[in-house]
């Protein structure tokens, strides 16, 4: 006999009212637990509930609210502990009461929208899309057996458009982002302004407003995105906990304005609002690292803009501080690293001190340390570090890292990015074959130069075009190899899921990490496997050759290292370097616009693309048709047979065009070569074999 069992004995109770007591015993332990968080309370709860349902009767009419809150203890022990155990039960509990409650109950949506929530909780533990799924479809019969004047429909609407907006951010489907906008208007319609909670739905609108901003570009969704977050801020105690939070998205908003409008008020709004957000936040909160990197960006907006270096040197400061409050295995460290790298790459801008330069790359190295970060960050922060060690001479060293990141690049997708950073990464992933290809030319490595440029193209086509060839052979030959090698690159690559701190986070943080571990290691396997060898390494120099059934390819590849021209025949591959062929002329040239539609200026501006092609001549195309011209590669009649490559800086560059182009003159391509271009050697190879099937056909 239990001591609620004896007391109900000794003070003549009843055996149907015995639940009662534990339920009132489970309650005043787990109110106990909120306010002091003791584990032993909510455990005491736990054990309390279980026992008073253990002695309810099927028919009890309080069974179900029981359950409910029995999964309610559960969940929350869950957020102290990370026990799935306490979520699966959770989940399972509550599932048990909503399905024991009839349509219409008065109890039936709370207990919905408990299910929802703990579902959700599930899909920010594992990911899995259909636990979002299913939550979505709870929180959809919420609100939709919710009467008009309950005072919990606004609760209900809030979350069902917080569950849609994640849904976008896994699937970018409009339907939802545009239903979870309509869903979280209303949730704010049906608050009183003097709610609690009105702060925080006025915060998700405006980060839903924000992201159909980025995604459609109309700026009245980013003047409506900012009105919402101002409010947000405006309807915020001074000393409510959520305050920085509501100010750091305010002040993103308007730097988002500053960048579309260049009105410096915005900026400065921007500052001020960051300035607060970072004020406002206690020391050692978790939040603390990312309103000290938000300030330093902004910082660094309006150093861009007015040169003061005073704005540098707090943007370094506070990136440093965003640093040192962030622990080793955070998955943000990876940002606020590259931040400050970048931030000392301006500095040494400033002052050419070497020491300076040294301190950018340090930072940058750092942060393609962490494996826990998002791919993203990593592959961003060692790609500019590779752009530093050129500076600093550091060939070895920029040989080693360009070769790991390039092992990484296939494992990087870009489906969970915005448009600007899926551009951004696809350019990332050409610069880092370039400084690479580069850094190997510098040690005479010519054939591991043309096979790691090849392979960083390859990277980007299949980026470009969402066609991984390798992955779908690997698919045909062995399904369960490749499923799991593309389940472990969606796990590496997915974007950092807000969750309650602690021991969940923890145990976030340190899944991400072997999951990394895990891919790296199913890489080993699926090339010990026969045929697939080579999976994601792309062609060998002499599969290349082999693809070349006449003239030469001729891949140019500019950076700011050094300049090169690499030849290729079927039977022989050759490399100048072309020191005129500078990066800092080559970018003055290609970010020319040529396309002035006044009369006025066509005079003018065709005179200046005459002079760019000739010194496209002079500085790169006279030495290539010279080196074949020697070689004797070509046939001996008429005239060589090019196709063009471009690399990094290179790749709109008109070689086909270059020369002298005065009357008479055959200082020119049209006279010296016959010109083609081709995005890869695999689609010149593909191009021919179907030139050639044509031709048998028109023969036979």
């Amino acid at each position: 006999m239990t001591d609620i069992e004896a007391f109900a004995a000794d003070n003549d109770i009843g055996r149907e009212d015995i639940p009662h007591l534990f339920s009132k015993l489970a309650i005043d332990a787990y109110e106990r637990y909120m306010q002091t968080g003791r584990r032993d309370d909510i455990s005491k709860a736990i054990d309390s509930a279980k026992q008073g349902i253990d002695l309810a009767d099927d028919s009890n009419p309080w069974l179900t609210q029981w359950l409910n809150n029995l999964g309610v203890f559960l969940e929350t022990r869950y957020q102290r502990t990370g026990e799935m155990k306490d979520l699966e039960e959770a989940i399972k509990i509550v599932r048990q009461a909503v399905e024991s409650t009839p349509n219409g109950h008065s109890d039936l949506t709370a207990m919905l929208s408990n299910l929802g929530n703990e579902v959700a909780t599930r899909y920010e533990r594992t990911g899995e899309m259909k636990d979002l799924e299913e939550a979505i479809q709870i929180a959809r019969r919420a609100v939709e057996w919710t009467p008009d004047d309950h005072p919990d429909l606004a609760t209900w609407l809030n979350n069902l458009g917080v569950l849609l907006a994640s849904r976008y951010e896994r699937t970018e489907g409009m339907r939802d982002l545009e239903e979870a906008i309509q869903t979280a208007r209303r949730a704010i319609e049906w608050t009183p302004n003097d709610h609690p909670d009105l702060a925080t739905r006025l915060n998700n609108l405006a980060n839903m407003l924000g992201r159909r901003y980025e995604r459609m570009g109309e700026i009245k969704d980013l003047e409506d995105s900012i009105k919402a977050a101002r409010r947000a801020v405006e309807s915020t105690p001074n000393d409510h906990p959520n305050l920085a939070g509501w100010l750091s998205n305010l002040g993103n908003k308007l730097e988002s304005r500053f960048e579309r409008t260049r009105e410096m008020k915005d900026l400065e709004e921007a500052i001020q609002a960051a300035r607060r957000a970072v004020e406002a936040t206690p020391d050692g909160c978790p939040d603390q690292a990312a309103m000290s990197n938000n300030l330093g960006i902004k910082l660094i907006r309006r150093y861009e803009r007015t040169e003061e270096m005073k704005d540098l040197e707090e943007a370094i400061e506070t990136a440093r501080r965003a640093v040192d409050s962030t622990p080793d295995d955070h998955p943000n460290l990876a940002a606020w690293l590259n931040n400050a790298g970048r931030f000392f790459e301006r500095l040494y801008e400033q002052t050419g001190k070497m020491r300076d330069l040294g301190k950018a790359s340090a930072y940058l190295l750092q942060a393609w340390s962490c494996l826990h970060a998002v791919s993203f960050h990593r592959v961003t922060a060692a790609a500019k570090c590779l752009e530093l060690l050129a500076i600093q001479n550091r060939v070895d060293q920029g040989i080693d890292l360009g070769r790991k990141i390039l092992d990484l690049l296939p494992s990087v997708h870009t489906r969970t990015l915005d448009r600007n950073d899926q551009q951004f990464v696809i350019s990332t992933f050409a610069g880092v074959a370039s400084d690479l290809c580069a850094f190997l030319l510098s040690t005479n490595r010519l054939t591991e130069a043309l096979e790691c440029l090849k392979q960083g193209r390859a990277i980007i086509i299949s980026q470009l075009l969402d066609d991984r060839g390798d992955l779908s052979s690997l698919r045909h030959d062995h399904l369960q190899l490749a499923n799991r090698y593309q389940s472990l690159v969606d796990e590496v690559n997915a974007p950092t899921r807000q969750t309650t701190p602690g021991v969940v986070e923890a145990l976030l943080r340190k899944r991400r990490q072997e999951a990394v571990a895990e891919l790296d290691m199913c890489l080993k396997e699926i090339r010990c496997v026969p045929g697939h060898e080579r999976f994601m390494l792309g062609q060998t120099v002499t599969e290349m050759q082999e693809c070349i059934t006449e003239g030469s390819i001729v891949v140019i590849n500019i950076t700011n290292f050094r300049s090169d021209a690499i030849i290729v025949s079927n039977n022989s591959l050759r490399t100048i370097v072309l020191p005129e062929l500078s990066a800092s002329k080559a970018r003055l040239w290609v970010s020319k616009d040529w396309s002035t539609k006044k009369r006025s200026d066509q005079r003018g501006e065709n005179d200046q693309f005459l002079d760019y092609l000739s010194w496209l001549w002079y500085a790169c195309v006279k030495h290539i048709i010279a080196e074949i011209s020697a070689s004797k590669t070509h046939p001996s009649e008429g005239l060589p047979r090019v196709w063009w490559i471009g690399s990094g800086l290179a790749s709109s560059m008109p070689f086909h065009a270059a020369g002298v182009h005065t009357r008479g003159s055959t200082e020119n391509a049209y006279c010296r070569l016959i010109s083609s271009y081709t995005q890869s050697i695999n689609e010149l190879a593909y191009a021919q074999d179907e030139a050639k099937r044509a031709q048998e056909v028109l023969m036979a």
